[in-house]
């Protein structure tokens, strides 16, 4: 017999899809550990990351052969001085950080006007209690709110539906936003009762083919997919800047055993659009995602075996805020780096 908190439990997973129901110490790599975003504003991108969502900054500035051997690894422009600044919530349990590395502003967007038809990194999901709140301290430290707050309800298994509201913030650098309210349900990561806001939870990308992406997710990183289903665009009052009813595949990939830190892909179908700048650092916007896993070589032969390309080769660096690591660069089939970090010191 099940006992009381054991049925809450399945009660719990079976309302709430994206509640985890696989055991942690299958998973092959951590849920997403870093969102690097290249600004070519610093100002705007401090205002942002630590004034209107409340996240500590710690600076580093990188010269002379560190930020060469970085700079080449990451395959940024060249830089007398490499700037980094990494937006955390420390104080939260598990969450992910935000890293910036400055440019110069004439760099170009890879998502110009923040539409959501270009392949690449699209934004970062903040959990949020009071998204009303959350919009006029946006709106005071001077960024738009897209859309307003939308209430949205999504699909269960089963066909049931529930409701989430959002609200989508225009940051620096054309980089998309979203605060989420889940109301009675598990928020996406641990909010602060005093903000009434967390760290950043997940990050989210479009694709020009979601079944092209599943061998890095699956096969490389060892995610699963939670949820899946298509949704139509409300057109560009809904945030996306795309024709109204345009249709979306979208999924949620998780770390088993993990709640937070997930991943959110969007093929945009019948709007899909070339990129309009090189992914990655050599353009402003969401450029890289940055997990961790405790073998590298197996990480990378598990990338030859299925096929996923290799941009840099497996390096020693310095990385600021984590110490001592072996980076590999990969890349999804459009082109969007990934880096895997095994740190030295363990």
């Amino acid at each position: 017999m099940l006992s009381l908190g054991a049925a809450n439990a399945s009660a719990q997973e079976a309302r709430d899809p994206m509640e985890p129901q696989s055991d942690p110490a299958t998973a092959l790599s951590s849920p997403l550990r870093s969102a690097t975003v290249v600004t070519g504003d610093l100002d705007a991108t401090r205002r942002f990351y630590q004034g209107a969502m409340g996240m500590m900054p710690v600076f580093s500035e990188l010269s002379g052969a560190a930020a060469a051997a970085l700079a080449g690894h990451w395959d940024l422009p060249p830089l007398e001085t490499l700037r980094i600044i990494t937006f955390s919530r420390s104080d939260l349990p598990g969450g992910m950080t935000v890293r910036a590395l400055v440019v110069p502003a004439s760099s170009p967007s890879s998502r110009p006007a923040y539409g959501a038809a270009y392949p690449g990194g699209l934004g970062i999901g903040f959990p949020v209690a009071g998204l009303g709140m959350r919009e006029t301290i946006v709106e005071a430290y001077g960024f738009r709110s897209a859309a307003g707050i939308m209430a949205m309800q999504f699909p269960r298994a089963d066909g049931s539906l529930y409701k989430v509201e959002e609200a989508i913030f225009e940051a620096p650098d054309d980089v998309l936003v979203l605060g989420v309210d889940r109301h009675e349900l598990r928020s996406i990561g641990p909010i602060d009762p005093a903000l009434g806001l967390g760290g950043p939870a997940y990050s989210s990308m479009i694709v020009g083919d979601a079944d092209a992406i599943v061998p890095l997710l699956e096969g490389v990183l060892g995610y699963e997919r939670r949820r899946e289903f298509v949704f139509e665009s409300r057109g560009p009052e809904g945030g996306l800047q795309v024709p109204s009813g345009t249709r979306f595949r979208f999924q949620q990939w998780f770390a088993p055993g993990a709640s937070s830190g997930y991943l959110v892909i969007m093929d945009p179908l019948e709007a899909r659009r070339p990129a309009p700048a090189p992914l990655g650092p050599r353009s402003r916007g969401l450029a890289m995602w940055t997990f961790e896993v405790a073998d590298l070589a197996a990480a990378e032969a598990r990338a030859r075996e299925v096929g996923v390309a290799i941009l840099k080769p497996a390096a020693v660096l310095e990385l600021p805020g984590v110490g001592a690591v072996r980076s590999l660069m990969l890349a999804t089939p459009d082109g969007f780096p990934v880096e895997l970090v095994q740190r030295l010191d363990q």
